[in-house]
This record gives C-alpha cells, structure tokens and sequence, in this order.
C-alpha cells in the first residue's frame, strides 16, 4: 500500500490537535434540545440585547431550517455525533460520525453516513459501520474527526486500551472506506489502539487545519492533565505534568497550525504572572523552545483556541482571561510574539471553543449552556455563539460582535459546507431527530 509508505516520511508530518476537554467536558454531547430549530428562531429572533455592539443574535429564521434525516436512518444513533465536509470529495458531501449508543459505558459501534453538501440533508442507505470497538463515556467525548499529512481521512476514537484510529486511504477511494489502522494494516472492523495512548484515554476533538497533522490530543487513564503524542509512535507529553515541576500551573492547552507546537495557557506557582505560551513536543515527553507570546497579568486563560486564516496566513488566536470578554490575537510564528487584535464582549460563561473556516474567515465557535453563564433581561442566554474574523482587500483582519446563531446550548455542531458556501449547525431535537440551519456567523 503505497499511501502506508508514504506516511512514515520526515518530520514535516506534523500538527498538533486541541485539547480542552477537561474544562469543558460536553456533558450530554449533542443530545439535550427542547425544540426544533424553527419553533426556537420564532421564539428568540425578538430578543432583547443589551449594547449594539455587544452581541448580535443572528438566529437563522425558520425557512433555513430543515430536519437533516427524514427517513429517521439516524434516529437509533444516539451517541456524540461529527460532521466534517469530505476533503476528497469533488461534490463536497459532509461525512457524520456517532458512536452508537449515548450516555453508556459499553463497547459499541462507530458509524458513519454522508449528506448532500448543498441541502445539508442525509443521503439516504449510507449509514455505516466502521469499527466495533468504540468504548467510553460517550456524552464525554465521542469519536472525532482527523486527518494526516498524507491525505488519509480518518476517525480517532476512545476503545479498550486508549485512543483507537480507524484511517481511508487518499483520494480517489472508496468514501467509507475506513479500514485501515495507524500503521496501515486492515483492522477487520476493530482497530487497535495507538502506540501511546494509555487504558481510559479519550481523544480531544482536533482544529483540523487544511494540511492534516501526526498529533493528537488525549486525556484520561494516566495522563494528569493534557496529553499530546505523534499517533505513529513517540513518548506522549503529559502538558501539566512537566510545567509543574518547572513551577507552573497549567490552565489550558491547544493545537497550532505549525506541526508539533502547541499553544498553552500557565501561570507561575511563585509570583502569580500569567501568560500564553508556545513550546514543541519532543517525542519524549517533554516541551522544547518553549516561548512567552502573550502576558495577561494575574489572570490565566481557561481556553485557548487557534486557527490560520485562509487569506492572509497569519494564525489567529482566541484566549479568554476575562469572563465576559474574549481577545482576539494575531500570530505571525511559534516563536514571536502575538498582537492584540481586539477584544469582544460576550456573555459570561463561555465554554467549547472550537474554530473553522470557510475560503475568506476564521470563525470560533462557543457554547453558553443552559444554566450557565450570563443575562439577559433577567433570562439566561443559553445558545450557540460565533465571533468571525474577516480580511479586508489590504490584508488587515477584523473581528466581528460574538453573534447568537442558536438557542442550542449543547454540543451544537457549526461546519463550513463548501458545495453550498454557507454555514450550517446541526442539532439533535426531540424524538432524536437533527435539525440542521443555515447561518451567518
């Protein structure tokens, strides 16, 4: 298999994916909704904001809303779903993961099926069974999208031993095709785990960046904390464990666009100074060229979240040190330091980071979940929430108001769908049933 040769090629091979779900385990996956996503336009579109510029809701009113499986195929899939638009697709049809069954810690099956990427709706008879050793609290994390340098599509998930990888050999094949392991072996529906994971690790949901990366994130079984490793071998980097004993405390950690760094946010044990940092994975379990890009004083950051932009290819960064305000950085390089772009007000409680982008924007998508966070008009604002960073013909980024594109508050999926050229989040509603709108971050 030519395409197994090809990934145990040098160093150029590598990324690093995110990891933040210790501080906000998604506890209920895309599961809780109370109502579908017309009823929820009808009864939020009117909502009182304080302050213009504060956030704007931009709920998608109920003509751009539509159940995503008519034909109920996925309504017995219960588990933590994914969408990602399919790379290797000329048609750009949008490929679904879930493991089966939510909320229960058993083995189970992973599955997959694709939707038209224009209607946004499941192509009916694809539902697939990829692998059947999924095994984990799936309303913690279930399985995950990933991609290698080497153009193999693939899905990472939490099993018997650690972290389990279920990889498609590139383009042009089969578009279910995921049969083959992290080495390249057939997996006869059951891969192993990887090299470095450990018994109880969960793979982190990955920023994937257009390339493809050799890291993943994990946590869990006995990493402390933020566990980064290169999935073809190499020691993992337990993140918090080795700025301990340096004299930090670790708040975060997250993937870069540039193989084998990552971002994290610490704070120094002795004189309580804070700051962002970069550093490489050694393959060793340890940090190497170990850089402070930002300061913010006394105040850690919780979550960290980057991406690159697609026009002007400077990364831009998401940090939250301020409860009700997220900054917005930009980056030209691991080792430099970040410039402040702007900060952006937003309700207090923001959790999930998670970034995209479409031909001409980044956009970091978070979650105020129900019960959590701020206020408005004396009501929570539970929902699904955007904050897109544009270019302009000069090349200066903008960021706009933190935008309310739903009321869903719980494991909303927001994807970029390239055959439409427009924006979607997908949900899960009563009855099991997804509800899929077009939106404007």
């Amino acid at each position: 298999m030519f395409w197994f040769l090809a990934r145990f090629s040098p160093v150029s091979f590598r990324t690093v994916l995110r990891f933040v779900a210790l501080r906000d385990a998604r506890t209920g996956g895309n599961r809780a909704c109370a109502t579908a996503c017309a009823l929820a336009a009808a009864s939020l579109a009117a909502a009182p904001r304080p302050g213009a510029a504060a956030w704007a809701p931009g709920l998608a009113p109920a003509e751009d809303c539509s159940d995503i499986d008519p034909n109920g195929e996925l309504a017995a899939i219960t588990g933590d779903f994914e969408l990602t638009a399919d790379p290797d697709d000329p048609q750009g049809r949008v490929l679904f993961v879930s493991n089966a069954t939510g909320g229960v810690l058993s083995k189970q099956n992973v599955l997959i099926a694709r939707l038209d990427g224009v209607t946004g709706v499941m192509i009916s008879g694809t539902v697939t069974v990829i692998a059947d050793n999924f095994y984990g609290n799936s309303d913690t994390n279930g399985p995950e999208w990933f991609r290698t340098p080497q153009g193999n599509e693939g899905v990472i998930y939490a099993g018997r031993g650690g972290v389990h990888m279920a990889l498609r050999p590139p383009a042009p094949g089969i578009w279910n095709g995921f049969q083959y392991d992290y080495s390249g072996a057939p997996t006869e529906g059951s891969p192993p785990p990887l090299p470095n994971t450990q018994s109880g690790s969960y793979a982190n949901p990955p920023n994937k960046s257009p390339g493809g990366g050799n890291y993943y994130a994990g946590y869990g079984g006995s990493c402390t904390s933020l566990c980064f490793a290169d999935y073809l071998g190499g020691t993992a980097t337990d993140v918090g464990k080795v700025l301990a004993a340096q004299g930090y405390t670790l708040h975060d950690a997250a993937d870069s666009p540039w193989d084998g760094t990552i971002y994290y946010s610490a704070c120094k044990v002795s004189t309580g100074a804070c700051g962002i940092f970069t550093a490489s994975i050694d393959g060793s379990g340890g940090l190497i060229e170990q850089t402070l890009v930002a300061r913010t004083g006394l105040l850690p950051a919780p979550q960290i979240a980057a991406y690159r932009h697609p026009l002007t290819g400077v990364v831009v960064v998401f940090t939250n040190s301020n409860p009700t305000r997220i900054t917005v950085w930009v980056h030209p390089g691991p080792n430099t330091q970040m410039a402040l772009l702007t900060n952006v007000d937003v309700p207090a409680g923001a959790v999930h980071f998670r970034t995209a982008a479409s031909a001409t924007q980044v956009v970091l998508n978070f979650l105020i979940k129900p019960g959590q966070g701020g206020a408005v008009a004396g009501k929570s604002v539970p929902g699904s929430y955007t904050i897109a960073v544009s270019a302009a013909e000069n090349g200066a980024l903008s960021a706009s108001p933190a935008r309310r594109i739903s009321m869903h508050g719980g494991g909303a999926e927001l994807d970029w769908y390239p055959a439409a050229g427009r924006w979607r989040i997908v949900y899960r509603t009563d009855g099991n049933r997804y509800a899929g709108c077009w939106v404007t971050p």
